[in-house]
């Protein structure tokens, strides 16, 4: 009996350090090297500037593509195993930048350090899911959403240090991933195992036929399963819409302080205070999970973002678009870890790569979803005003879809 009994790991505080560490690198594939791109495009004058640009674009198109097809691998050959092989290939991958003989081989190695990324984001979000409780999950995916908002911050200081020592010296960064592969090799390990190495259901998952209960009859097994469809898919269009709205800031606001005559510093200001707002938005999202019905919170992140583009298209002054970014930054960061912990309550150990991968793809689908709307509007409208207007309608409708569907979402 002994030798089939399971074992379970107990993550400690490296684990947990380990997980919200890593969670800093799903940014790394643009904000690490943009301040680069023009050095870049100096040093290969013959390139455009649009596939220059791919230096920091290729890596979420990587993400978009391979998020959940990684996620599947995950849930086969082990989240933990699949998070250790990604950090090595990322810091090779990121590294590869120092070195690259031409701007071809250089845009291949993004496009694997995108594949790498994807491999980060999914694991990290799925190990979290199986290793925490509920309300313990929820601080954590708050923990790693701050973590990736605080990345933003210091990777677009210092990769603008050193892009003074040149378009190279920006790929330095990724030398982080030698410690943070270390720490995954030391701490951290599959939920659970058998003596055979194959995943448990986590106790937060019970099986139908768990002891002393009746199993379910065929009609509510079939119910549940659709409403956890359901939900699983109303959690990655949310991703997806909330990504589209607040990608704008940093692709359209610069635009705008421009219009009222300030310069990039201002811009820079801005975008700084926009990146704090998305580390406050999810520490306050673990507080109001544990207090607050999750269609509310949804609906309530929604009408942020919504009131944070309409001040983008009534500004009358810079202000208001300083304000517009804080609400947007806010609400962002607030649903991010809310969808996380969504998805995580309806996954088990055996799909739980399969779910965050398709979170990831749906959020660099929605960064991609920007251009097109920004680009449509702006030919139909011609002002940048019109496009965050435009998006204030989305998140409008977006809330009240979250309140729609608030008995499916809130499980009652």
């Amino acid at each position: 009996m002994a030798r089939n009994a399971s074992k379970r790991f107990t993550p400690g505080r490296g684990a947990l350090v380990t997980l919200v560490l890593v969670a800093m690198l799903n940014v790394m594939g643009g904000a690490a090297v943009a301040p680069a791109l023009p050095a870049i495009s100096e040093a290969y004058p013959e390139a455009s500037e649009a596939i220059v640009s791919l230096v920091i674009t290729l890596p979420s198109l990587a993400v978009a593509l391979s998020g959940l097809f990684v996620g599947v691998i995950a849930d086969r050959v082990g989240k933990a195993r699949t998070l250790v092989i990604s950090l090595a290939v990322f810091t090779a991958a990121g590294l590869w930048g120092l070195a690259a003989p031409t701007l071809e081989a250089l845009l291949v190695g993004r496009f694997v350090l995108g594949i790498a990324i994807a491999g980060i984001a999914t694991t990290s979000a799925a190990l979290a899911s199986e290793h925490y409780d509920e309300s313990t999950r929820a601080k954590v995916f708050s923990w790693q959403s701050a973590a990736s908002g605080a990345s933003v911050l210091v990777l677009e200081t210092s990769g603008g240090f050193l892009s003074l020592l040149g378009w190279r010296a920006p790929f330095l960064v990724y030398v982080v991933g030698f410690a943070l592969l270390a720490l995954a090799a030391a701490f951290i390990r599959e939920a659970r195992r058998d003596m055979h190495g194959h995943d448990h259901p986590s106790d937060s998952h019970p099986s139908s036929e768990g002891e002393g209960h009746d199993a379910p009859s065929a009609h509510a097994t079939t119910r549940a399963a659709k409403t956890t469809t359901f939900v699983l898919a109303a959690c990655l269009a949310g991703a997806f819409l909330s990504q589209t709205l607040s990608y704008l800031v940093p692709s359209k606001m610069p635009y705008l302080v421009t219009a009222f005559g300030q310069s990039s510093l201002v811009s820079g200001l801005f975008l700084g205070c926009f990146g704090i707002a998305n580390i406050v938005g999810p520490l306050a999202s673990a507080r109001l999970q544990q207090r607050v019905r999750h269609s509310l919170i949804a609906a309530g992140c929604f009408v942020s973002l919504a009131l944070g583009c309409t001040l983008m298209a009534i500004a009358a002054g810079v202000w208001m678009v300083l304000a517009g970014a804080v609400f947007i930054g806010l609400g962002v960061g607030c649903v991010t870890p809310l969808l996380m912990a969504l998805i995580a309550a309806r996954s088990t150990p055996e799909n739980s790569g399969k779910h965050m991968g398709a979170l990831a793809t749906a959020c660099n689908l929605g960064q991609f979803a920007c251009t097109l709307l920004s680009g449509s509007v702006m030919a139909l409208a011609g002002t940048h005003q019109a496009v965050f207007a435009v998006a204030a309608g989305i998140g409008i409708a977006s809330a009240a879809a979250s309140l729609a569907l608030r008995r499916k979402i809130d499980g009652c």
